[in-house]
């Protein structure tokens, strides 16, 4: 993910501990939503696309474990690191068979937890290599490349193209919008009124689309990578 912001959601009841963490988060570089508690936690976990979840197990509302089954129930797979208060193994069970990818405990040290959410997140893109085929098209990330699979072509990419096409493939045939597209690519530093996603846009159309059938503006609303007929 490197250099890339990655959006979380922290799903916590005990502000006196969530202020300070999506300060040090943010720091990282990381964009961070907050919830104070488990039903709204639960539906911006379901409306939005988070790279991944912090869910404290002891909520009120809906408990942590109910949120991460009612996820996993609805094939949301978004990373989910559960953090708690409690050191019982059965808990640590318990949350892994609901569909948590990994655990921590409280007081946990910063450095450890940002290594732990980006294990995951990356862990969870490994498991998602086979996604990134789309028509006759195949992305090849480590390379920048992206593979015509009917010619054998080799179309060379930068690393913001590449990257803004992943997310793209991951999120196929859905509206994206230049701010999400922003926010997930580029780091907190990028302008959102710079016509940088435009470019961009633009030059992968040349390299792969020129007649704007795939990559297509939906216009006031954002990108959509198109493999509908």
């Amino acid at each position: 993910m490197g250099g890339t912001s990655m959006r979380l959601l922290l799903i916590e009841d005990e502000e006196d501990l969530a202020r300070p963490l999506i300060k040090a988060l943010s720091d990282y570089g990381f964009a961070v939503d907050y919830s104070n508690e488990g039903t709204s936690g639960l539906s911006k976990a379901e409306i939005n696309q988070y790279d991944c979840i912090l869910l404290d197990l002891n909520l009120p509302g809906i408990d942590g474990i109910s949120i991460s089954n009612k996820l996993r129930a609805q094939n949301i797979n978004t990373p989910i690191l559960m953090v708690t208060a409690k050191h019982q193994i059965d808990d640590k069970l318990i949350g892994f068979e609901a569909g948590a990818d990994d655990y921590i405990s409280k007081p946990f040290n910063l450095k450890e937890l940002t290594a732990r959410i980006k294990a995951i997140v990356r862990r969870s893109s490994e498991n998602k290599t086979h996604n990134l085929e789309f028509l006759n098209f195949e992305l090849i990330p480590d390379k920048n490349t992206l593979l015509d699979t009917q010619t054998g072509e080799e179309i060379e990419l930068t690393t913001k193209e590449c990257s803004m096409l992943e997310y793209m493939i991951r999120n196929i045939n859905r509206t994206i919008p230049a701010e999400e597209l922003l926010e997930h690519v580029w780091d907190e530093e990028a302008n959102p009124f710079s016509d940088t996603i435009k470019t961009h846009i633009k030059t992968l159309r040349k390299k792969f689309d020129p007649q704007k059938k795939i990559l297509k503006t939906i216009h006031g609303k954002g990108y959509m990578l198109n493999t509908k007929k």
